[in-house]
């Protein structure tokens, strides 16, 4: 036994540095799976969004999606509902990377399963907070803004879970207004509280109006020397570039933070949802 044990001990000292080697190779395997995983996993979120723009009538659509790294914990959806309307979500799950992926993977398909699909935007929040409380972890929670937009009475009904308000560009008063009916994040306050706490918030678009749904990987992306890009970057291109087509002028808004960050890494994932009320 004591020989064995000799000779064990001759062999590794024979062969300096086998064992970290064999390691190492196991770690480099060990990373390709987590890059695979992660890859498959942008994949089934980018599944889960809408594959191309509505159609809805006398409206222009476009929307960009991005995350700062391969997995995101943003989201936004567009759903036809009953009568011609169209549900329109736009979300942000807290925290980052895989945590945060998988909230909002499980927080999407929450707001397709909820089991009041035509039901008002408060409604749909709250049955979303109710599906999701106690199904995250402690101190987990998603900002959210729902809405429908009628193309009958080009009426946009908003309800906001903690999220950044929509903003709508008047077109004939060339003048930004910011949206933001109260209403708690979603996953963290019990059903009865919530319901009673969220509102809604009606809002008239005339020809040549626009809508604009963010998440906050665009007024926060950052600049070197940590300055902000903000809401006036927004509001100035809203200014001069919000009668060209949607897709054109989300183009320009990219533009915009690409040239804003000036080569700097992307600091959030970035969303953004616009539809332009045609004239």
């Amino acid at each position: 036994m004591g020989l064995f044990s000799r000779e064990s001990k001759k062999r590794r000292s024979e062969r300096p540095g086998e064992g970290l080697e064999d390691a190492g190779h196991l770690r480099r395997a060990d990373l390709e799976a987590l890059l695979q995983d992660l890859d498959a996993g942008a994949k089934y979120q980018q599944a889960l969004l809408p594959q191309g723009s509505p159609s809805l009538p006398g409206y222009d659509f476009a929307t960009y999606y991005r995350p700062a790294r391969t997995v995101s914990g943003d989201f936004y959806d567009l759903r036809e509902l009953a009568g011609g309307k169209l549900g329109l979500v736009i979300a942000d799950a807290s925290g980052k990377s895989i945590p945060a992926a998988l909230v909002a993977m499980m927080a999407h398909l929450l707001f397709r399963v909820q089991p009041e699909p035509e039901a008002p935007p408060a409604r749909v929040l709250a049955n979303v907070n109710r599906l999701l409380l106690g199904n995250i972890r402690r101190g987990t929670f998603v900002s959210a803004l729902y809405g429908w937009l009628d193309p009958a009475s080009h009426e946009l009904t908003l309800a906001n879970a903690g999220h950044l308000p929509a903003v709508v560009w008047h077109s004939r008063a060339k003048v930004a207004t910011t949206h933001r009916p109260p209403g708690p994040v979603l996953g963290v306050l019990a059903p009865d509280p919530y319901e009673s706490a969220v509102q809604e918030e009606r809002v008239s678009l005339e020809p040549g109006d626009r809508i604009l749904l963010m998440t906050d990987g665009v007024n926060e992306a950052m600049a070197p020397g940590q300055r902000e890009f903000g809401m006036e970057h927004l509001r100035k291109h809203l200014k001069g570039e919000s009668d060209a087509p949607s897709a054109a002028f989300l183009r320009g808004i990219t533009d915009r933070i690409e040239l804003h960050r000036g080569g700097g890494d992307q600091s959030d994932d970035i969303t953004i949802v616009t539809a332009r009320r045609l004239p």
